[in-house]
């Protein structure tokens, strides 16, 4: 897995209310290949080339953190590649969201293959609406000998208490 670290166990964050995914200016994001909602569920995957993410995350829930995005990265940079996801279905006061994760060079081989990894799951006492962060991220380190151009990653956000499967897709470019 030359390039990725897959990352799991963050702590479950929230950024705002009811509309969970805003541009800079407080505008609603439409939805697009990486921001979807099915049945009041919303999920977004995000590349950023902030590696202070964690820290801009780590707020108070009145404090909305703003991650620029990346569609390229040059040699010694780093991406990382967020899941978000917004009102998931509680049970019992039990949250049970899952993720898995394909990454792919672009030759066509996989880099990172995943099924089923953490993202939110076990009791929650927040707001449902809330945007939350899956623990699982990747780390990805644009090295020498990784291949320049086109990489996709594709996730299936999972709501299991509705059985929602959320197909999302972004891409990015490495530089030569």
């Amino acid at each position: 897995m030359r390039g990725w670290l897959a990352v799991a166990g963050l702590a479950v964050g929230g950024l705002g209310a009811a509309q969970p995914f805003r541009d800079g200016e407080g505008r609603s994001s439409p939805p697009s290949e990486s921001r979807r909602e099915i049945d009041g569920f919303s999920g977004m995957l995000l590349v950023t080339p902030d590696m202070d993410w964690a820290a801009k995350w780590e707020t108070p829930p009145d404090v909305i953190p703003h991650f620029r995005e990346a569609d390229q990265v040059a040699r010694g940079e780093n991406l990382a590649v967020l899941v978000f996801l917004a009102n998931p279905l509680l049970v019992d006061g039990r949250i049970d969201t899952a993720v898995d994760v394909r990454v792919t060079q672009p030759d066509g081989l996989a880099q990172v293959d995943a099924t089923d990894a953490a993202c939110v799951s076990g009791p929650y006492e927040g707001v449902p609406g809330n945007v939350l962060l899956c623990e699982t991220w990747l780390l990805y380190v644009a090295d020498a000998d990784d291949l320049s151009g086109d990489w996709t990653v594709e996730v299936v956000l999972k709501e299991r208490h509705r059985g929602i499967e959320m197909p999302l897709r972004t891409a990015f470019r490495v530089l030569d």
